[in-house]
């Protein structure tokens, strides 16, 4: 199954994700460090490199995140307050993309790959809820709500 930076970059040729990848900043975080604090406006998408990251919600655990996960993609297209606090499992490289640098970018590439972008970028956001959807379904059923 593809990773999320795949399908982000969907239809792109390898020099139009390097040339992407290029406005990214590069981080390193320590173990137990706060990546993204839950309810902070935030304005940047960010992609884990190497390490874990854990997701929070008002302080429950509510998964895990590896490389070739992509966060705050819908960030992007209108900063809104973040919905949870992502913490450092391990040390954790990433790659930071603030909204305006990749706005400025994407205004310089051709309308067919502006759109393709953003296409990606919704089926990622949509993936993303499909997934709390199920996850809602399986506690629903532990809890003994059929």
């Amino acid at each position: 199954m593809a990773g999320e930076r795949d399908l982000l970059f969907r239809d792109f040729t390898t020099a139009q994700r390097q040339a992407f990848l290029s406005l990214g900043v590069a981080q390193v975080h320590p173990v137990q460090s706060v990546l993204l604090e839950e309810t902070t406006t935030g304005s940047e998408m960010l992609f884990i490199d190497e390490g874990a990251v854990s997701v929070w919600v008002k302080n429950v655990k509510i998964n895990e995140l590896g490389p070739n996960s992509v966060v705050g993609v819908s960030a992007l297209i209108e900063p809104h307050p973040r919905t949870a606090r992502l913490v450092a499992e391990t040390e954790v490289q990433t790659r930071r993309f603030g909204r305006s640098r990749v706005l400025q970018h994407l205004e310089q590439v051709s309308p067919a790959l502006f759109h393709r972008f953003f296409v990606n970028a919704f089926e990622i956001h949509m993936n993303l809820i499909h997934q709390c959807e199920e996850r809602i379904v399986a506690l629903s059923r532990q809890l003994g709500g059929d």
